[in-house]
């Protein structure tokens, strides 16, 4: 079955407030979208819609052409992984522990063996944890964390990654590195991956598509080059945002106010 996640003309409201109307978009294997858009202008909640996590207020979402809400829990644990913007540690495990977690949607009765180990060593290997395999998650920094987190979301293998704010609380290397490795998980094991951000260039160096919301309803979605553009992120963000071009590679930075000097 394709893991084709998709919206069909998805409208989102929060309290009266109209956050996203009629989005249509659609989320093939090998693809990576950015969600961008300024605070309050929905991301997380779109996210979370298309992880059905919530019901959209007018029109569907579906993930292998079906409605995601006619999948059961296990079922849908399976195809799709979420990774929401904090996470409360309310037990004392292991780093290693809680990456092998992420396994159970694929186990029977919460068991494993050797062979469920593989996937978390690869997964820490990447992420550059081996060193706090065995460290109690509750005494990391919180950067140490959100990398664990991640490890644990690409241990699950899933055919659609869903990730809200994954840079937050990173430095630079491991941002770049985060990012990095959900574009080549998406285009070698053809992979799909949605994931929210507030940085523009690193949105734009990293995706092959983006989302755009504005607060107000208006919501872009398409090739990254079509809709992270001057015109469209300045009426979005309310700012004046300029794109140059350094070494053949595209940027764009927000105008300096006026009467402020550099």
């Amino acid at each position: 079955m394709s893991s084709v996640l998709a919206t069909e003309a998805v409208s989102l409201s929060v309290r009266e407030r109209l956050l996203v109307q009629q989005l249509s978009m659609r989320v093939d294997p090998g693809q990576v979208w950015c969600v961008l858009g300024p605070n309050g202008a929905g991301k997380s909640t779109l996210l979370r819609t298309l992880a059905g996590l919530r019901e959209p207020d007018q029109g569907r979402v579906t993930l292998g052409e079906r409605d995601i809400r006619s999948y059961r829990p296990i079922e849908l644990a399976r195809l799709r992984g979420f990774l929401p913007q904090s996470i409360v540690d309310a037990f004392s495990l292991t780093v290693m522990e809680a990456v092998i977690a992420a396994r159970h949607p694929r186990l029977p009765f919460w068991a494993w063996g050797d062979e469920d180990l593989e996937p978390a060593r690869n997964a820490l290997r990447t992420f550059e944890l081996e060193a706090l395999a065995e460290r109690d998650v509750t005494t990391l920094s919180g950067g140490e964390r959100q990398r664990v987190n991640i490890a644990a979301l690409f241990t699950q293998d899933v055919d659609v990654m869903l990730l809200d704010e994954p840079l937050s609380s990173l430095d630079l290397h491991h941002q770049m590195k985060t990012l990095h490795e959900l574009l080549l998980t998406a285009e070698r094991e053809n992979k799909s991956v949605v994931y929210t951000v507030h940085d523009i260039n690193l949105a734009f160096q990293h995706a092959t598509h983006a989302v755009l919301l504005d607060g107000s309803g208006g919501a872009l979605a398409g090739l990254k080059d079509e809709v992270i553009t001057s015109e469209h992120l300045s009426a979005a963000f309310h700012h004046p945002i300029h794109g140059v071009t350094l070494d053949g590679e595209r940027f764009f930075r927000a105008g300096r106010l006026n009467g402020i000097s550099p």
